[in-house]
């Protein structure tokens, strides 16, 4: 993928230059997930990689929307809940409040109210009213391919607040400026007739003739041996669970049955796995569930062999990993609405090992991944995407069996994402936009500059020590907002200086008064710590503009810089080892670059503090600590425990670090 793609290179000038909301399309196989990969390992901004799926999550190189953003999996009415926020940790809502662009990949299957609860999330952490906070969003996808997964007592409630299931109905995007950026040279597949096949499908307008060289790959009866790399993608459940049995009975070996524990109301179709599941050793199976413990040892779509089986729990070996996993729990939530009110209710439990049979595995536990050679049947397809996904994870025509003929009802498409396409191709953007798209974004950091939404929110508690906070800075800086993208660089200048003078004057007389109020309890130090640290780091930023020009560079590269206590405050939260404190922090500096993520995705600076205070001596020790466990005491450990015994005068064997 080295020639020149002009969509791309569209694409990468809008993530590096403005903060517009980006949805990047194209056909399967345009280079999609190629461009996310490049993107994580080329942007300076601080990004952050979400997917609705266990599998596309890891496919995408980060983790799920719902973890992210800790929601619930039920559906999630606009305005029912005014601050989510609320229950996050202080390390959440630091790596949040510090996030430049989020990247939602398989934007396709994420619903419209999901979408808005992460709109609401941003805005409340950035303490911004922009949509999402001022977050940049890239949403990639493929709307031609699996749509969200909604049942339809769900859609019953969704549908009063959403035309579509889909997430360009959300609310926040009904109001929010974005392009749609179309990738168009497919690289997955090189057979330029399978291409073609494959357009038709996605456009539901599939000829007698490319239907004919599809179907010339129906093998009837078609079982691949034991060591041929086929794997069978369906339709349905009952489908893969048939094909899943016939492999599982050829195995040699006793077979152990785990029975599902249901309690209540927990309709069959929603079972996540099978109610009487059937194991051996040797059979290849999935994760049907995250893991929800610190050590994050599996995830919803990781593949595996079970080595090992007893009567209440099963070994699978996943990689050079052995994970041993017992039953868990599912709940079934139900909603009911009185008027315009509405109640959720926990229905009935469904408790069972989180696993399941995957020789064959359906369509969408599919979605993002490639394979050279897969059995199809699409038969039997039932809703939008569904063929043109299943044929589409292939890289060549060669590399297709056919369980069954494809005929041209099994290709299934929705007049609501037709429309919504046809209209999109309207939201493509120019290079004149993109200039037009980079101002914007000048004038959002310039209103960002002076949005002091964040200092009236934290401020709240000091206000008899600041009596001047309101209305005076506050008024005067919401009065101003709506006037300064006329505003010459000389009156920038002087409302920067302004302001600069009111803040410095607020943060000497804080510094005078706090003592007294700190010393009453440490949630008051807490919050003081908030408060200077918002006005430390606003200061600079006022001084710079008060007496240079304000460019969109200049503004990003200085709000990057590191913003250092006040001597006065570092006294007062200082870590204890404070020396072997900065050390760790450089080092998380260093290695959160080399791996283009953000500082506090692989230490908070609370965690930092408590490993400088507790000076683990082994990885296991160091696993305990919270903010930490056992994979990431296993990927670090060797640097951390090396900084502490250099921090404490030892040498540094690596002998007696377990």
């Amino acid at each position: 993928m080295n020639e020149p793609n002009p969509a791309m290179q569209l694409a990468t000038d809008y993530l590096e230059s403005t903060n517009t909301l980006v949805f990047l399309t194209g056909k399967a196989g345009t280079g999609k997930t190629t461009f996310l990969q490049n993107l994580r390992q080329t942007s300076n901004k601080k990004l952050a990689v979400v997917a609705p799926t266990g599998v596309a999550a890891i496919n995408a190189g980060g983790m799920t929307i719902h973890s992210l953003f800790q929601l619930p999996f039920g559906l999630i009415i606009p305005g029912s809940i005014a601050q989510p926020e609320l229950t996050y940790s202080d390390e959440k809502k630091a790596l949040l409040s510090s996030l430049e662009l989020l990247i939602i990949d398989e934007i396709s299957m994420v619903r419209p109210d999901v979408l808005d609860q992460v709109d609401l999330i941003l805005r409340n952490i950035k303490d911004n009213s922009f949509p999402f906070g001022g977050v940049q969003l890239l949403l990639i996808g493929d709307l031609s391919q699996l749509s969200p997964i909604i049942r339809d007592e769900e859609w019953m409630v969704l549908s009063r607040y959403y035309a579509t299931p889909y997430f360009f109905s959300s609310l926040v995007l009904q109001k929010a400026a974005y392009v749609r950026i179309e990738l168009d040279k497919v690289y997955r597949q090189k057979e330029q007739a399978f291409v073609d096949i494959l357009n038709e499908v996605r456009n539901q307008t599939i000829s007698e003739h490319s239907l004919a060289l599809l179907n010339e790959h129906y093998v009837p009866g078609f079982k691949p041996s034991a060591d041929d790399p086929y794997i069978t993608l369906t339709t349905h459940n009952t489908i893969t669970q048939q094909i899943n049995t016939e492999f599982i009975t050829a195995l040699a070996g006793e077979s152990v049955e785990y029975k599902a524990t249901i309690k209540g109301d927990f309709p069959k179709d929603a079972y996540p796995t099978d109610e009487s599941l059937l194991l051996k050793i040797g059979a290849q199976v999935m994760f049907v569930k995250n893991d929800s413990s610190a050590e994050k040892r599996y995830y919803n779509g990781k593949m595996g062999t079970v080595t090992g089986v007893t009567t209440d729990a099963v070994t699978v070996r996943s990689g050079s990993q052995e994970i041993e996993v017992q039953a868990l729990e599912w709940t079934n939530v139900k909603y009911q609405m009185a008027g315009d009110e509405m109640s959720e209710t926990n229905a009935g439990t469904f408790a069972q090992i989180p696993l399941k049979l995957a020789w064959s595995i359906t369509i969408h536990k599919s979605q993002g991944l490639t394979f050279d050679k897969a059995i199809i049947d699409v038969s039997e397809a039932f809703t939008h995407g569904q063929a043109y996904v299943a044929l589409s994870r292939c890289r060549s025509l060669a590399g297709i069996i056919l369980r069954n003929p494809i005929a041209a009802e099994n290709i299934i498409g929705d007049p609501a994402v037709a429309r919504f396409n046809e209209h999109a191709r309207l939201l493509q953007p120019d290079r004149e936009q993109l200039l037009n798209d980079q101002e914007n974004y000048r004038r959002f950091l310039l209103s960002d500059l002076f949005n002091f939404n964040g200092l009236a929110k934290r401020a709240e508690k000091f206000s008899y020590m600041v009596p001047d906070l309101q209305p005076t800075i506050i008024d005067i800086a919401k009065r101003s907002a709506g006037q300064l993208a006329g505003y010459d660089n000389v009156r920038i200048q002087k409302a920067a200086a302004y302001f600069h003078s009111k803040l410095t004057a607020m943060t000497e007389q804080l510094h005078q008064q706090l003592p007294d109020f700190i010393a009453q309890s440490k949630d008051n130090a807490a919050k003081a710590d908030e408060l200077i640290n918002w006005l430390l780091g606003r200061l600079p930023l006022l001084e710079y503009f008060a007496n240079a020009e304000f460019t969109t560079e200049a503004y990003l590269k200085l709000q990057n810089q590191k913003s250092e206590k006040s001597d006065y405050l570092r006294a007062l939260t200082a870590p204890v080892n404070e020396v072997l404190y900065q050390q760790i922090l450089d080092w998380r500096a260093v290695t959160a670059a080399q791996e283009k993520i953000m500082p506090n995705m692989l230490l908070s600076e609370k965690t930092a503090a408590t490993i400088a205070e507790k000076l683990p001596a082994t990885i296991k020790a160091l696993s305990a600590i919270k903010g930490v466990g056992p994979q990431k005491a296993s990927q670090y450990g060797s640097d951390l425990i090396g900084l502490i015994r250099t921090f404490q005068g030892l040498d540094g064997d690596q002998s007696s670090l377990f």
